[in-house]
């Protein structure tokens, strides 16, 4: 078993989080498995690696297209 710290003394936000464990070797598809029980119509989740200000990681977004009128 492997265990995994996080020390979160002044918060952890979500996406950064999941972008995280996906760039320590987590498939986008074992996330895409277990957030699609959620049943959230139009989600979409993006995982892409990038690059800002010389640090390299995974960027996480979930996407969801708006709900319609009423």
């Amino acid at each position: 078993m492997k265990v995994l710290y996080l020390d979160c003394f002044s918060g952890i936000s979500g996406d950064m989080l999941m972008g995280a464990l996906c760039d320590l070797g987590v498939r986008p598809e074992v996330f895409r498995k277990e957030l699609a029980k959620l049943k959230v119509c139009g989600m979409r989740l993006e995982f892409r690696r990038e690059t800002v200000s010389g640090i390299r990681g995974v960027k996480f977004e979930c996407l969801v297209k708006p709900a319609g009128p009423g």
